[in-house]
């Protein structure tokens, strides 16, 4: 049985690369009714679900999980890439009337990025009789990132975690953070980490500032974890603040970057490392990701 299974979405992600010259400033502008050539393309798998669950796979961590395909071709690949990574995928849940979920990644150097999103079967993981509740009971840890889909399904999994005495690791998205604080506080009374991009942090308690949103946060959940791309990342436990800057690295694309810093805090907590070692190894694979297309390829290897 896996030690943690990861909650959330699966896709086929396609890169595109666009040269410079689409570039101004930190900008990405396309002009209306133009032809476009691409420097590059890369083809692979994303979200949250499949990019946290390699990450902590690879470093040696039994990992499982729960996201939903569509019956077609690009879920064959997701599961190929999946098995290949060592994933436990019996909590995977195909829907026939569904195509898998699709991005298409428009992006240059450093540069803020186009995404163009289909959830497909993503948003319709949303009944609890999808979910393969046995595969998840013997869990240690489940890292849920965003479902895209109704909030029932979410409460179900966090009650169920509390039932069995699972840990939560939650890095809402913002389908989930639009509800607000107080429709999400059940849940983060739930949560044992929470992870949150500074963006985010002030969208769910309405203010500004990392450390003022690490104090209010921490009052309902034990540990909190707030990233701060270039700034580094930060985390607080009720006794202590840490932090830890970002790595210089030349960014060729940031997609996947929380995912890759969410796996190596996780699996270093997991493992009895603790926070400081957590901010380390999370920065560290985040800096390995972000210099790379794709979300997992270039994600660390080695047991903690």
């Amino acid at each position: 049985m896996p030690e943690v299974v990861c909650f959330g979405n699966a896709t086929i992600d396609v890169f595109v690369h666009l040269q410079n010259e689409h570039l101004h400033g930190n900008r990405l502008c396309l002009r209306p009714d133009s032809k476009i050539d691409a420097d590059r393309i890369f083809f692979g798998t994303g979200g949250g679900a499949t990019n946290t669950a390699v990450g902590l796979s690879r470093l040696g961590l039994k990992t499982g999980i729960v996201c939903a395909l569509g019956k077609d071709e690009n879920s064959k690949k997701v599961l190929k890439e999946l098995e290949k990574e060592k994933i436990d995928c019996s909590g995977i849940v195909k829907l026939a009337n569904y195509n898998t979920a699709y991005s298409v990644i428009l992006t240059g150097f450093g540069a803020d990025r186009i995404i163009l999103s289909f959830a497909g079967a993503t948003r319709h993981l949303e009944n609890e009789k999808q979910v393969n509740w046995k595969f998840l009971e013997k869990s240690e840890w489940f890292c849920v990132s965003s479902l895209h889909s109704k909030p029932g399904l979410l409460k179900k999994i966090f009650s169920f975690a509390e039932k069995k005495a699972i840990l939560v690791a939650w890095n809402p998205g913002k389908s989930e953070l639009r509800q607000g604080f107080g429709k999400l506080r059940q849940l983060l009374e739930k949560t044992s980490i929470l992870f949150l991009n500074e963006t985010e942090a002030e969208l769910l308690t309405g203010k500004k500032g990392a450390k003022q949103n690490l104090e209010k946060l921490q009052k309902i959940v034990p540990l909190v974890v707030i990233t701060l791309g270039a700034g580094g990342s930060t985390a607080f436990d009720g006794k202590k603040f840490f932090f830890e800057r970002a790595r210089k690295v030349r960014v060729l694309d940031s997609t996947g970057c929380g995912d890759a810093f969410k796996s190596g805090f996780l699996a270093a907590i997991i493992r009895g490392k603790g926070i400081k070692q957590g901010l380390y190894l999370g920065s560290e694979n985040a800096a390995q990701e972000i210099q790379f297309l794709g979300a997992k390829n270039n994600l660390i290897r080695k047991k903690i």
